[in-house]
């Protein structure tokens, strides 16, 4: 009788679904607490250690289910309510941040890539922010690279990240404009051809969401010159063949105040 082995990515997009739907429910008794607190002004013992465990519990989810970025964000969120006895309206507000970028992060499907720590950590409110010293540590600009093609991907990534930026690149359009509009990047890039997108106007729709009025916007193109004719106003053109010296010039305007 032949030997028969489980079908791993079968198991593992079992493993997955039980992931999302636990997640989500923890994730949605979180947004109950933080209401109901709001509502009582924060002074609910009971509340803020059921909250506290819910954010261990989901600590502890993503060590089981293989998503370590889960894991480390509810470690700083942790951290950042340490010592906290009462939820002011003012701790309420920066724990529903975290509590947003927690589902952000889950939805991306980004969960299980590391190296993607600092992005999804910028601009997360911490303890020094409460600090009354005038020293502060600036906020880090941060890049969201859609480009399918990984080489192109991975160059501009290490530029942006080696001038300080936090960085995160993704192959689908569709993702990138969500990861776009939610965590409001200081610069898009994104390839002019994708299988399924006109890049133009992936970066025409995303240059005209108001929240993203500040972003650097850019586009890598086959051939620059024929790219002009999609008159896109405020969006830099690099060309695909020189992206090297292109980039490093658009990184010059960006860092220009």
């Amino acid at each position: 009788m032949p030997n028969v082995f489980p079908d791993m990515e079968e198991i593992l997009a079992q493993m997955k679904n039980k992931f999302l739907d636990t997640a989500q429910e923890k994730l949605d008794r979180l947004n109950e607490i933080l209401a109901e607190l709001k509502a009582s002004d924060g002074n609910k013992a009971s509340l803020i250690d059921e909250f506290r465990r819910e954010i261990h519990s989901l600590k502890g989810m993503g060590g089981t289910f293989q998503m370590p970025l889960v894991t480390q964000i509810c470690h700083v969120f942790e951290a950042f309510l340490e010592g906290e006895d009462e939820f002011d309206l003012s701790l309420i507000e920066k724990s529903q941040l975290y509590v947003d970028r927690i589902a952000d992060l889950i939805e991306s499907d980004q969960a299980d890539d590391e190296t993607t720590l600092n992005y999804w950590l910028s601009g997360l409110p911490d303890k020094r922010q409460d600090d009354s010293s005038p020293q502060e540590e600036p906020v880090k600009q941060s890049a969201l690279i859609i480009c399918d093609d990984e080489a192109i991907a991975n160059g501009l990534k290490d530029v942006f990240e080696e001038s300080g930026f936090t960085c995160i690149a993704v192959k689908s359009p569709f993702r990138g404009y969500e990861l776009a509009i939610k965590s409001k990047p200081t610069v898009i890039i994104a390839s002019q051809v994708f299988t399924d997108m006109d890049g133009a106007e992936l970066l025409r729709s995303l240059g005209a969401v108001r929240s993203l009025s500040h972003a650097q916007l850019a586009m890598v193109c086959p051939d620059r010159r024929k790219a002009l004719d999609e008159n896109l106003k405020t969006v830099h053109l690099l060309s695909e063949k020189n992206v090297d010296v292109d980039v490093m010039n658009f990184l010059a305007i960006t860092l220009t105040p």
